[in-house]
């Protein structure tokens, strides 16, 4: 396993680990951000000067019901030690978070997913999929915008189009019934 160069380095990835996951404040139960970030992968490489951590090899990161998994995650970050985006690549990677207490994990994949903290937007590309309680959506890239909730879908040609599945919204049983 390749190690950062200092101690220094090792706790600003930490910090910028924990920074990441804690972000997306709209997707989170709230005790998500109060659990311990944990991260744990094959490699790590950190580059202080490019402001840029590279975690390869079956890299899992966690914190709380959030789970990221993935092939390599890219950290980028700026001169002031902020985080500006992470980058997750697999065959496919994998993002899956709870947001809320009584439903299922909203789950997500692509070969790529972006997430650009400054404007809480998820890029997955590569054949994109998200999967909120059976409401699947899916096509060769999805922009998601945290703080909204809404989603743009394209496809790239006539054999990957967008493709939406939602299920009907179940009734409430009437008496006597």
């Amino acid at each position: 396993m390749k190690l950062a160069n200092s101690r220094g380095q090792i706790a600003a990835l930490a910090l910028a680990a924990a920074c990441v996951l804690a972000a997306p404040q709209a997707l989170a139960l709230p005790d998500d951000r109060q659990q311990p970030v944990k991260v744990s992968a094959d490699n790590l490489e950190a580059n202080r000067s490019k402001n840029l951590s590279i975690y390869s090899g079956n890299v899992v990161i966690s914190q709380g019901s959030l789970q990221i998994r993935a092939d390599r995650v890219e950290v980028h970050g700026n001169s002031k030690g902020e985080i500006n985006k992470v980058v997750a690549t697999g065959k496919p990677a994998h993002f899956q978070q709870q947001v809320e207490e009584s439903t299922n994990p909203v789950k997500a994949r692509a070969k790529r997913i972006e997430f650009l903290v400054a404007s809480d937007a998820l890029q997955l590309t590569g054949e994109a999929f998200v999967d909120r309680d059976g409401n699947t959506l899916s096509a060769e890239r999805i922009d998601y915008d945290l703080n909204s909730e809404q989603m743009q879908a394209q496809g790239q040609s006539e054999k990957k189009r967008v493709e939406m599945i939602w299920k009907p919204e179940a009734k409430p049983a009437q008496d006597g019934q």
